[in-house]
């Protein structure tokens, strides 16, 4: 049984703290709320830290305040030594921000539930399904074959993970198995129209003149086929908008015919630079993300810039060129 060592770690331990990826997005805020709910349902002690703020259009899900930025020490349970670090939506342990200097080497144990592109040997102990759609399909399954009763709350948070990750399901790894589930979601209580305006349709209009922005640096390479958008802090600041309404800026290439990879290079209001790409399925794009010290799926991946944005550009670039030469 493919759960069986997830269910084994549960058994065994009564104290944990969930965590996802640096800058979380729809699924891994759906993810971790599920997973809050579905331990509390078993009797366990949850608590759920994130290295950054969960962003604006997905906070209906946590409407209690459970999910928490840890800032500082005085957050940490005097008892972190008995909790169990619970990794959600990312098989790399650096991605999780501060959580993986101040909670992972205190706690007794952790596990990896994820569906990135990741090292074999992660396989061995962890649970990551490369094929599904979104950690929160794994978690939909797990439940189920746990006999964990999935309610409104639940479910809400689960579905609005899939639309987002599948983008409302379209993407490659959505299967008749993502529709199944959905259908039993909505048929628990979910509205989905609901779910999109609340993820689609609720940015400010700062987003608008920010989206406006980004879009007037748009360049493109190789024929046509590959675009570039760069969004420096300084753009962020003359939009008044937040970092994170810029997370669907890098689809609007993709919408042309013509454009094979969207990049998208964004520095974050600390000045860390990150590159983002995605693809329409014959460039993969995971792979060269990896080849950066980043990672994701074959069609959407990124990577923490090392180097300045005109090397970096450079360097992507010279990786793309044998698909497009």
């Amino acid at each position: 049984m493919i759960f069986n060592s997830i269910i084994d770690f549960i058994s065994r331990h009564q104290k944990y703290i969930l965590s996802a990826h640096e800058t979380p997005d729809g699924d891994a805020i759906g993810s971790e709320y599920a997973m809050l709910k579905a331990l509390q349902k078993l009797g366990k002690e949850v608590k759920i830290f994130n290295a950054d703020p969960t962003p604006r259009k997905f906070k209906f899900i946590d409407s209690e305040n459970e999910i928490i930025v840890l800032e500082n020490e005085n957050q940490i349970p005097e008892d972190i030594e008995d909790y169990v670090l619970l990794i959600l939506d990312t098989n790399d342990k650096n991605n999780i921000g501060q959580i993986s200097e101040m909670i992972l080497p205190r706690v007794k144990d952790y596990f990896i539930i994820d569906h990135h592109e990741s090292e074999e040997d992660l396989l061995v102990q962890n649970i990551i399904q490369k094929s599904a759609s979104s950690t929160a399909e794994i978690l939909c399954l797990l439940f189920k074959s746990m006999n964990i009763e999935i309610d409104i709350k639940i479910a809400q948070a689960l579905f609005m993970a899939i639309v987002y990750d599948t983008g409302s399901f379209i993407y490659p790894k959505t299967t008749a198995v993502t529709f199944e589930i959905a259908r039993d979601l909505v048929s628990i209580g979910v509205n989905p129209n609901h779910i999109h305006s609340k993820v689609y349709e609720s940015n400010s209009i700062s987003s608008l003149l920010l989206q406006s922005k980004v879009l007037s640096t748009l360049e493109l390479k190789y024929k046509n086929r590959v675009a570039i958008q760069t969004m420096m802090k300084d753009i962020i600041i003359e939009s008044s908008a937040l970092y994170e309404e810029a997370d669907q800026i890098i689809n609007f290439p993709l919408r042309s015919e013509q454009i094979r990879v969207s990049i998208f290079f964004k520095e974050n209001m600390d000045g860390l630079l990150r590159c983002s790409l995605r693809s329409k399925g014959v460039v993969n794009v995971a792979e060269i993300a990896q080849s950066f010290g980043g990672g994701g799926h074959k069609t959407a991946a990124g990577f923490k810039c090392r180097m300045s944005i005109g090397d970096t550009k450079k360097a992507v670039l010279n990786k793309l060129k044998p698909y497009f030469i």
